[in-house]
């Protein structure tokens, strides 16, 4: 038997495994894109960051970016942004209309204009101590800050808009397989702990991260990506388990979101989220080389 094949049969026996409770969350397909504007086919993009009206696909096996429009009846590709040397993933809009990327071969922030042209690296300043550090993955909030998840120096590290150091957060004592965060809007750090299947969180004004929920792996494989709504739901985009699973702020498992498959609100390795001030999510859906796009509706 193919090994692929055979481990997408332990992924659907697991998905079958997991009982999940009713969830009063309703999501609702809106569309998917699957090419660049020049018709190309996008190759298992890891990245996609949100607006209002536009979002930013990286598109991982292409190195390039791709922007699109969005409406109610549409999601139409108008930008195709080529990086050569860049290997992007995760990615993020600022207030102003940057495009920030992590590139995953130098572990480095680049920052992208609006057109297209690279404009320079995030430069952290005025670090106290250790100023080495490694980016797993990294969020900005409404005021512009930036959030980076240090996996060398173990952290959080908190800059503002200028990139001037304004605090850190270190990770919890005995957990350190971080691979993604979340900020609220009232400024609570997530962080996700995928191997442990835990969240932690800071809240505003807390030097230290504390326990929200431990037992993410009772319902799910491997959780990678983290992202928050409007209500303080947490989704996690469970990647061996192709499918997305909800958390309440509380910390307590709301239950398990679309299965494994290549049909229209099914996943397969799904990895980064991005959710927008509308409650539209986006699933940079990596293995079926498209990205989704859903509304959430909250009973």
């Amino acid at each position: 038997m193919h090994k692929s094949f055979a481990r997408m049969i332990v992924v659907l026996l697991l998905g079958i495994l997991f009982v999940s409770p009713a969830v009063a969350t309703k999501i609702k397909h809106r569309g998917s894109v699957y090419v660049d504007k020049a018709g190309s086919s996008l190759n298992r993009p890891e990245g996609v960051a949100c607006g209002e009206k536009y979002f930013i696909v990286a598109d991982t096996g292409n190195n390039q970016m791709v922007r699109y429009s969005m409406t109610d009846q549409s999601l139409t590709p108008e930008g195709t942004f080529p990086l050569p040397k860049i290997s992007p993933m995760i990615t993020q809009i600022s207030t102003k209309g940057d495009i920030y990327i992590l590139d995953g071969k130098t572990r480095t922030i680049v920052k992208m204009g609006q057109s297209g042209q690279i404009i320079g690296k995030v430069e952290p300043k005025g670090i106290p101590g250790s100023k080495t550090y490694m980016s797993r993955s990294f969020k900005l909030d409404k005021k512009g800050n930036l959030y980076l998840l240090d996996i060398f120096s173990e952290r959080v590290l908190v800059l503002d808009a200028a990139e001037k150091y304004v605090r850190h957060v270190p990770f919890p004592e005995g957990s350190s397989s971080f691979s993604d965060l979340a900020i609220s809007d009232q400024g609570s750090i997530y962080i996700l702990d995928g191997v442990a299947g835990a969240i932690y969180v800071s809240n505003p004004g807390a030097d230290s991260f504390e326990l929200l929920s431990s037992n993410l792996k009772e319902h799910m494989n491997f959780p990678t990506n983290l992202a928050i709504d409007s209500n303080g739901t947490l989704y996690l985009s469970d990647q061996y388990g192709s499918g997305l699973a909800l958390v309440g702020r509380d910390g307590s498992f709301q239950g398990r979101k679309f299965g494994m498959g290549w049909e229209e609100g099914q996943l397969y390795y799904p990895a980064q989220l991005c959710i927008n001030k509308q409650d539209v999510l986006f699933i940079a859906d990596k293995n079926n080389s498209r990205v989704q796009v859903f509304s959430i509706l909250n009973e």
